[in-house]
C-alpha cells in the first residue's frame, strides 16, 4: 500500500527521533532507513524501532 506524503513525513520523524545520537556511515543510510520503514511497517513502537535499527547497526555505531 502506498504511504501518503503526510504518513511519509510521519514515519520519516520517527526514524530521525530512533538514529538521533548514532554515528551512521554514509553509505549505510539507504539500507538503514529501508530497514526501518521495515520494522515500521510491522507496526512497531518508537522503543522497538530504536533498537531495531541500533540492532541492524551493531554495537559500534552507540
Amino acid at each position: 500500500m502506498k504511504r501518503t506524503k503526510k504518513q511519509q513525513a510521519l514515519d520519516d520523524a520517527r526514524i530521525q527521533r530512533a538514529v538521533t545520537g548514532m554515528i551512521i556511515p554514509m553509505m549505510s543510510i539507504p539500507a538503514l532507513h529501508r530497514h526501518a520503514e521495515d520494522l515500521i511497517a510491522k507496526g512497531v513502537d518508537d522503543t522497538a524501532l530504536a533498537a531495531g535499527v541500533r540492532k541492524f547497526m551493531g554495537a559500534s555505531c552507540d
